[in-house]
């Protein structure tokens, strides 16, 4: 009995450190639409500052969709500028949210969609591979 109770209660700790909460996961949704807007900036700029964020469950798409509204400060190290983009992702949490898999849906950038939209697949397959390794590459 001793054993069963001493398996249990190092089982129980390892599952709640290992947790990802709603926090957790909207941080690790943000760096990667950071990184997916990075990866369609011109060349020579780069996203300076998040000045404010919107994150939220997709209204339209259901379960698993968090949509997240990004206004940024952009430069090209000399005038900054700002603009909005935003990102949906498709999400899922493993059992007792352990784990937690994401993959990008669409990225609106500048009103140019890339990824899906009303069941289609919007921009060239150089901007899909562009955006999908911007993403993984940010949550690894």
């Amino acid at each position: 009995m001793k054993h069963v109770s001493l398996s249990l209660l190092i089982i129980s700790t390892l599952a709640l450190t290992g947790c990802i909460d709603r926090q957790a996961a909207d941080q690790r949704l943000i760096k990667a639409c950071k990184a997916a807007i990075n990866a369609f900036v011109s060349e020579g700029e780069k996203i300076e500052s998040i000045t404010s964020e919107t994150i939220r469950n997709h209204a339209k798409l259901g379960k698993g969709h968090r949509e997240l509204v990004l206004d940024v400060a952009i430069t090209d190290g000399y005038h900054p500028y700002d603009a909005t983009h935003s990102c949906i992702f498709f999400e899922e949490f493993g059992p007792f949210n352990m784990s937690h898999r994401v993959s990008i849906y669409q990225l609106n950038y500048g009103g140019k969609i890339i990824g899906q939209e009303n069941y289609q697949i919007q921009g060239s397959l150089e901007d899909m591979t562009k955006l999908t390794d911007a993403v993984d590459s940010a949550l690894r």
